[in-house]
């Protein structure tokens, strides 16, 4: 009996050997699985990371260029503001010229005709 007990115990003994090997295995498969899992998992949030990227510097230039347009709008408002305004003072000078002128013709015209 000796024998066979010993020989079961052998048996027991290989069968758990094995099994902590088959468990072993399994764990080494498992990481490799998780481990690409996890690379797989980076790579996606770089791929995302850099769309995001892309999206948040297109619409930069979208603001960039609306705030650039509407400033663009604002200065050609502002130049015809000022041009309408410009033309107004020209025409408001040109009358009070043309009263000093009549005035002044006005007082030296008749000393020039009393003279006369």
């Amino acid at each position: 009996m000796s024998a066979n007990h010993d020989a079961e115990k052998g048996a027991g003994a290989l069968g758990s050997v094995r099994q902590l090997e088959k468990s072993l295995e399994a764990s080494s498969n498992a990481r490799a699985a998780a481990e690409k899992l996890l690379e797989a998992a980076r790579i996606e949030a770089a791929r995302l990371l850099a769309i995001a990227e892309e999206d948040a510097a297109t619409a930069a230039t979208e603001r960039r260029r609306a705030v650039l347009d509407a400033a663009d709008d604002d200065a050609a408002a502002i130049q015809r503001e000022g041009e309408a305004r410009a033309t107004h003072l020209r025409a408001q000078a040109r009358k009070r010229r043309d009263s000093v002128v009549e005035a002044a013709l006005a007082l030296i015209l008749p000393a020039t005709a009393e003279k006369a």
